[in-house]
């Protein structure tokens, strides 16, 4: 099952033009069954559910996450300010990319209200434009892999070095990747383990132990090894 939650700023939210956003931005159908506070509808066997919850979230992790976000600096105010919030689950899901995929576009079009603060995507929290942004990958035909994966950073401020650990490979029955104790420029090592988040997914990559990445003179191997931060085995980046 998919759960995101979308915080709000106030106790309004209404679902009256939802319904033509998703239609008119991605040509889907759209029979929704609906009430006061909550919104449903099927698509090709999934279920996609949107509840109005009129209350804050109360979560130690989600103020941690606030107050470690290196990419909105202004998620921690976001956090304490929010009244409200929407829970938004998927069911039925099937083939987890194409899941995601429905799930994202729908996900897009219930962030445009004014109300809204903020989505939080366990562990990660995400602002809205940028959420939105991501999405339209989507009308390229590429995959918005950073809405689906999370990149944890641990220790970026230290002398030894940083790391860095996935979160959300394993719904692609894909291993996490890890970078440990690295101490080259953090901004290279991120986008680095971006982008190979992003190539294992869209071409569907198994990586095995052995296996390098980069151009032909400056190969970075990859190791697949037990987690030193995820559970099980992970795929470590040699840099």
């Amino acid at each position: 099952m998919q759960i995101v939650n979308v915080l709000l700023d106030s106790t309004q939210y209404g679902y009256e033009s939802l319904a033509d956003r998703f239609i008119k931005k991605w040509q889907l159908p759209f029979d929704p069954y609906k009430d006061k506070d909550s919104i449903g509808f099927i698509i090709d066997g999934r279920v996609i559910g949107c509840s109005y919850v009129p209350y804050p979230i109360v979560e130690n992790d989600l103020f941690n996450s606030a107050r470690e976000n290196v990419l909105w600096p202004e998620a921690e105010s976001c956090v304490t300010k929010h009244r409200a919030h929407l829970k938004v689950t998927m069911t039925r899901e099937g083939d987890p990319v194409t899941a995601h995929i429905l799930f994202t576009k729908f996900v897009s079009c219930l962030l445009q209200q004014r109300t809204v603060t903020g989505i939080y995507l366990r562990p990660g929290l995400l602002e809205p434009s940028y959420y939105i942004r991501c999405a339209e990958e989507l009308v390229r035909k590429k995959l918005p892999t950073e809405l689906w994966v999370h990149i944890n950073s641990i220790n970026f401020d230290k002398e030894e070095g940083f790391s860095f650990y996935t979160t959300g490979m394993s719904k692609f029955g894909k291993k996490e990747f890890e970078i440990t104790e690295t101490k080259k420029n953090f901004i290279d090592a991120y986008y680095l383990l971006k982008e190979l988040v992003k190539h294992t997914l869209e071409n569907n990559k198994d990586i095995k132990n052995g296996d390098t990445i980069g151009a032909d003179e400056n190969r970075t191997s990859l190791t697949v090894s037990k987690g030193v931060k995820v559970k099980g085995t992970s795929v470590k980046i040699n840099i």
